[in-house]
């Protein structure tokens, strides 16, 4: 029997970022089909030169980039967005699967109004992240969610990242998104055993820092906590965009900066900490996206099996990711003796292999091949 074709376009590099990851673990699992990956980017991916399709559309000179985005948003005239769906629509497939990160939402619509197959998948909302994130795009919120609403209702399917962004867009738009995370194998997670008598606590953190000032309200409860129990104490920090001059002097010693890392190499890292940190945005200009999306890096941490410091509101999906695998707590003010209560669980929790087992099945599990096998229509 000959595999469906499956065309999945995104507009970013497959070797890049959270979603690449998510993708790769997918892909990698749904043998049924045969998926040929297609980007834009500045660059070719190793490993992956046979489906690069040009340069991004988005980004550069900024009077330029705004208007040409703004144009995109509103269903305008894009030659260059015209090309790359031009290319696309010259390739034999079944379903095309895109991806809504940058010029994907418009991709997709695009592709629809073809009465093409198409899928979509949104790791991040474009209004509520991609435009809340960026001093840029600000200003095209209102564009953004009214395009969003108009794919939602083109497309055949939808996955999200998030329950807390299916619910969203089904009050949005009335779409009924299925829920998926990346995919973790059986036995992929290892329990490292920590020496409790350590003088020094170790923590681990990977990828962005949402906001400083926020970070530095953690190391201020930390090192509250350290003096009081007689320790010190050092956070570790990979593929962060802080410099050593944006950290205060007081820290400066118990911060090491680190170079971003393959997985494969940083997992054993984290798994070497007492626990590693978790950030999510507690300003109210980004409340939906941490309502809605999901920090990947969760995965990641899981696959270290240490406990979760987590930093962000109590309604943020990383506040549910906590509460409903027991892998950790949120903090989610600036109480003092919250905090330092947190920290105490923290230190003192004892992750067990059927806790991470049961978190892998809850988030990173089967379930999730199982919901793009339907999607894509490995049945039909």
């Amino acid at each position: 029997m000959q595999k469906k074709k499956i065309c999945l376009f995104t507009a970013h590099s497959p070797i890049v970022g959270g979603g690449g990851a998510i993708l790769r673990s997918l892909v990698a699992n749904l043998r049924e089909f045969e998926i040929n990956w297609y980007y834009i980017g500045n660059a070719t991916a190793a490993g992956y030169e046979k489906g690069y399709l040009g340069n991004a559309v988005m980004g550069g000179p900024l009077l330029a980039d705004i208007t040409q985005t703004a144009r995109m948003l509103g269903m305008g005239d894009v030659p260059r967005v015209d090309a790359i769906v031009k290319k696309l629509l010259s390739i034999e497939c079944d379903v095309y699967w895109v991806v809504s990160h940058n010029e994907g939402l418009r991709i997709a619509q695009d592709l629809a109004d073809h009465n093409k197959t198409v899928h979509l998948t949104v790791h991040d909302d474009w209004a509520g992240a991609l435009c809340a994130r960026s001093v840029r795009y600000r200003f095209m919120v209102a564009s953004a969610r009214q395009l969003t609403i108009k794919v939602l209702q083109s497309v055949k399917t939808v996955d999200v990242i998030s329950a807390g962004m299916q619910y969203y867009y089904f009050k949005l738009s009335g779409c009924k998104a299925a829920v998926c995370h990346r995919y973790l194998p059986v036995n992929s997670i290892e329990v490292v055993k920590k020496n409790p008598l350590s003088k020094t606590i170790i923590v681990g953190h990977i990828g962005s820092i949402y906001a400083s000032k926020h970070l530095f309200e953690f190391l201020e409860l930390l090192q509250e906590y350290c003096h009081k129990k007689g320790k010190d104490f050092v956070l570790q920090l990979w593929g962060c965009h802080l410099q050593c001059k944006d950290v205060p002097q007081r820290f400066r010693n118990n911060i090491q900066l680190h170079a971003t890392l393959p997985e494969q190499e940083i997992v054993p890292l984290l798994a070497k900490c007492d626990f590693v940190y978790s950030m999510y945005p507690l300003n109210k200009g980004l409340h939906l996206f941490s309502k809605t999306s999901l920090p990947t890096k969760l995965s990641s941490y899981l696959q270290s099996g240490r406990p979760i410091f987590g930093h962000g509101p109590a309604d943020s999906t990383l506040a549910g990711f906590l509460s409903n695998t027991g892998l950790g707590g949120i903090w989610s003010s600036n109480n003092k003796q919250e905090g330092l209560k947190l920290l105490d669980s923290i230190t003192g929790l004892n992750i067990t292999k059927d806790t991470l087992e049961d978190a892998r099945q809850k988030y990173f599990g089967e379930t999730n091949l199982a919901v793009m096998r339907k999607a894509l229509g490995a049945n039909e």
